[in-house]
């Protein structure tokens, strides 16, 4: 019987956790690794330009998928390269499985060339970190990292000696199943009366959801409907309910709107399910707030709490339903959704096309984005103002997706992203709207995208600066300073690439060019060149806020800056 090596093994065991694919640059520590998928049918190397867009392209996969993602860097930095991509994973609890090269054995702690410590390199972003020191430690070591992986919803890391890989594995033949939860977990019947009673008591009840609700559409809206109480959502939960659901009233927070917002605060008791939402001063203080969320940890992190059920949505939600009484006065309901509708029109006449017969605004990308992708297309979003405009102005249908940065907020996510989230399906549409300064911190990896001849779209709102961090310092009231961009025709640099490319300048040129990109089999770059002056307003400005964006805007007039 011919034994495997420990990479082999490492292969069997991802390759029976669903995976197809790894993302990485070849090289020195990991060669024995890269070697291995060569000779396995199951696995396709992904070969990058950088490893940090490798490890945003497995964080894409995760997140998309839900199941596990790989990426690999060599010893040194190659693997301190992934940082920044598995922090996106960890960030927003996506499986992700990190492979690094290390020098060999005998020379550990001697200062070797390349060498970093890097079980202590990685110890805060892993929930699972271990180096391989023999081969007797495969496959279960392997088996422990998908799982732990999979089970906690975060990164796991292994690091692999050079001479280690290579070894053969005298026990590869023992079992290598990945165990995970097979069922719904549900709270227990009396503290689901209680929350029953709380709700039905409360005369306006409102609902903020993420995630975690990402399964339990159906039965969100069924409670919504019975309790009369418009759902607002975190950005990341935007594409679980059709844009236009009745209930569906919009997102909270800084980039959300009146509606979403309203919704939240001004219910006497608030519903929170599948969502860690992070803004605590976003949140209601001083009412009843009920939370269900599977992880335990989550309930009460941003807010007291009347009541805490550990659960997973689905299931609490259809065990809470037959305890809830009808709600028959739907005034709340009803002054929401005219929120929610007189919002949509102001953001229609912020995206229309003929506001400016020479000025594309960045509104109007996202708007004419929205209108021609595909009903099941997945949207892949930078950092920054186009987070923004995407979350105004993409009116998803629950069968699309949008991918982001979520709760780490990088910039550079929404190519690497894209090439991950096209991997997982070819004949799925999928379309990367990128800021200008996102798009070229990681451009080199647009040459991956024509290598695997992935027909990605990528729409550049060209505006010349790094707006969002503009309307920070103003809004803090420093003058703006250091957000100036000096970019190149991305069209042309797209051609050279060999992938399509388009400058649009003008607002009726706008619609044809995405169409074009959107309807072409290979990857296509829209660079469109658009006003860098809007302004990003919150649902709720604070004083401190409106003076700092005066005094900033008076220093800017009285003392230009060298920009």
């Amino acid at each position: 019987m011919i034994s495997k090596t420990v990479t082999e093994t490492i292969l069997d065991v991802i390759a029976a956790a669903g995976v197809r694919h790894v993302f990485g640059i070849v090289g020195d520590a990991i060669n024995p690794l890269v070697d291995a998928i060569r000779r396995d049918d199951r696995i396709d190397w992904i070969h990058m330009r950088h490893e940090e867009a490798g490890a945003f392209a497995a964080s894409a996969q995760a997140k998309l998928t839900g199941r596990l993602a790989v990426c690999a860097g060599t010893v040194g930095p190659g693997a301190i390269h992934l940082l920044n991509g598995l922090y996106d994973a960890k960030k927003d609890h996506a499986p992700v499985l990190a492979l690094t090269g290390q020098v060999p054995r005998a020379e550990i702690g001697s200062d070797y060339h390349q060498e970093v410590d890097l079980d202590a390199l990685f110890a805060d972003v892993c929930l699972f970190n271990e180096t391989i020191h023999v081969p007797e430690q495969m496959p279960r070591l392997a088996v422990e990292a998908v799982q732990a992986a999979l089970a906690g919803g975060g990164v796991a890391h292994l690091s692999i000696p050079s001479d280690i890989g290579p070894q053969p594995v005298t026990n590869a033949a023992e079992p290598n199943m990945i165990f995970q939860l097979s069922g719904d977990i549900c709270p227990a019947a009396a503290d689901l009366q209680k929350a029953a009673e709380l709700l039905n008591n409360a005369d306006k009840v409102g609902i903020l959801c993420g995630i975690g609700c990402r399964d339990a559409a159906a039965e969100l809206l069924e409670v919504a409907e019975l309790l009369a109480a418009p759902v607002a959502y975190s950005l990341r939960g935007k594409a679980i309910v059709d844009h236009d659901h009745p209930y569906w009233v919009g997102a909270t927070g800084l980039i959300g709107s009146p509606a979403g917002m309203h919704a939240v605060e001004d219910a006497d008791v608030l519903l929170m399910v599948g969502t860690n939402f992070p803004y605590r001063n976003w949140l209601p203080h001083g009412k009843p707030v009920i939370q269900i969320d599977i992880r335990a940890e989550h309930l009460g992190k941003r807010v007291p709490l009347a009541i805490g059920l550990v659960g997973h949505a689905r299931a609490t939600l259809a065990a809470l339903k037959p305890l809830l009484r009808t709600k028959r006065d739907r005034s709340f309901l009803k002054s929401i959704q005219e929120r929610k509708k007189q919002f949509d029109c102001q953001k229609d006449r912020e995206a229309d096309l003929s506001r400016d017969a020479d000025l594309i605004h960045p509104q109007a990308i996202a708007a004419v984005i929205s209108e021609v992708a595909s009903k099941d297309a997945v949207f892949c979003v930078d950092t920054g103002e186009v987070t923004v405009w995407a979350a105004h102005h993409l009116r998803l249908k629950h069968t699309q997706e949008m991918l982001a940065s979520f709760n780490l907020a990088s910039m550079a996510f929404a190519m690497p992203g894209a090439i991950g989230a096209q991997l997982v399906d070819r004949r799925r549409q999928v379309v990367a709207l990128c800021g200008d300064g996102g798009f070229s911190m990681l451009m080199g990896d647009l040459i991956t995208a024509v290598n695997y001849d992935l027909p990605i779209t990528m729409v550049i709102f060209n505006n010349g600066k790094l707006g969002l961090v503009k309307m920070e310092m103003e809004v803090a009231g420093y003058p703006e300073y250091g957000t100036t961009l000096k970019n190149p025709n991305f069209a042309d640099i797209a051609r050279v690439c060999g992938a399509g490319g388009i400058r649009v300048e003008s607002p009726k040129a706008l619609r044809p060019a995405i169409e074009e990109a959107i309807n072409t089999p290979r990857p296509f770059v829209v660079d469109v060149v658009c006003s860098g002056d809007e302004l990003t307003i919150p649902p709720r400005i604070e004083f401190k806020q409106a003076w700092g964006y005066s005094l900033a805007k008076i220093r800017e007039f009285l003392v230009p800056s060298d920009e």
